[in-house]
Order: C-alpha cells, then structure tokens, then sequence
C-alpha cells in the first residue's frame, strides 16, 4: 500500500514538472512567434501559472496525505505486530490453563475413584460393625439370659438353702426329742 501511495505521488510531481515543462516552452515559443500580443501572452502566462499553482497545490496535498496515509500504515503495522505478540502471548496462555486443566481433571478423576473406594470400604466398614453389633447384642441377650438363669438359680438355692435350713430346724427340733420323732441324728445330711 505503500509503494503504490509513493507512485501516485511520483506521478503527481511529473505531471506538475510536464506541465510547468509545457508552460514554459508555450512561453518561450510564444514570445518568440509573436511579439504584438504581449497581453494575451501574458494573460496566458497567468493562467499556466495559475494552473502549475493548483497543480502544485494538488502535488503538495497528495504528498501530505501520503505522508499522513504512511504514518498511518506505520501505526497500523505497529499494532498489527503488538496484536500478533499478544495473540502469541494469549495462545501460549490458553496452552498453559489447557494443560493444567487437564492435569486437573486427571487428578480430579483420581481423588473421585479415591473417594469412592473410601466409601465403598466405609460401607464395609458399617456393614461389619453392624455385624459385629447384632453379634454383641446376641451376646448381651445371650448374657442377660445367663445371668437371669443365674440369679433364678442363686434364688432357688438360696431357697432351697432357707428350706433346707427350715427343715434342719425343725429336725433339730425333732431329734432332741427323738425318742418321741424315731429319727435317728446320723441319718441327717448336712449341706
């Protein structure tokens, strides 16, 4: 764009060199054929100047916009080029969370199957406790039943001891007057 910009100025300079070429020699040629018009010469002279002025005028404001249009191309391939860096710097960045969202994920999907065989042992866990629990209260129920049978057992004999005792009182009773009773004292058991 900006060879083409520098060309077009190029083109405007010779056509306004052509043209005060021309001026000039239509001035020197006209002088020379003709030396009684000297008003229309100059009247003529006036107006190829006037003409080089807009035709310079012209060259100097193509050559300004140029100037400006090629500050312009400057600026914009500055930017272009501080676009690029950026989009190097965004894709690199992108690149970077990329693969640390995937090592993430990785590790994510790690601690999930560690959390499950957690739970799934956990359950085993309860499931044996729950066992070991039924087992306990088997246990206890087994033991109230022993120790029910026990205390059932400790109160007949304590029972049977107090009959027994009843029944040695009264044999007692009975032998010291066993004359009368007929029972003889070494028959007696003693518990």
């Amino acid at each position: 764009m900006m060879d083409w910009t520098l060309i077009s100025l190029g083109l405007l300079a010779a056509i306004a060199a052509s043209l005060v070429f021309a001026i000039s020699a239509k001035v020197w040629r006209g002088g020379r054929r003709s030396s009684g018009s000297t008003d229309a010469l100059h009247h003529r002279i006036r107006g190829l100047e006037a003409d080089l002025r807009v035709a310079q005028r012209a060259a100097d404001d193509a050559l300004n916009e140029g100037q400006a249009l090629t500050e312009k191309l400057d600026g914009t391939v500055a930017e272009l080029a501080a676009l690029r860096e950026e989009a190097v710097r965004q894709h690199e960045l992108v690149r970077k969370l990329t693969a640390e969202m995937q090592h993430e994920c990785r590790k994510t999907a790690e601690l999930r199957k560690e959390l499950a065989d957690r739970a799934e042992e956990m359950v085993r866990t309860h499931v044996q406790l729950r066992d070991v629990k039924t087992e306990l209260d088997v246990s206890q129920v087994g033991s109230d039943v022993v120790i029910d049978q026990i205390e059932r057992l400790t109160r007949e004999r304590d029972d049977l001891g107090t009959l027994v005792e009843a029944l040695r009182r009264e044999l007692e009773l009975k032998s010291r007057d066993h004359e009368r009773s007929g029972l003889r004292r070494d028959l007696l058991v003693d518990y």
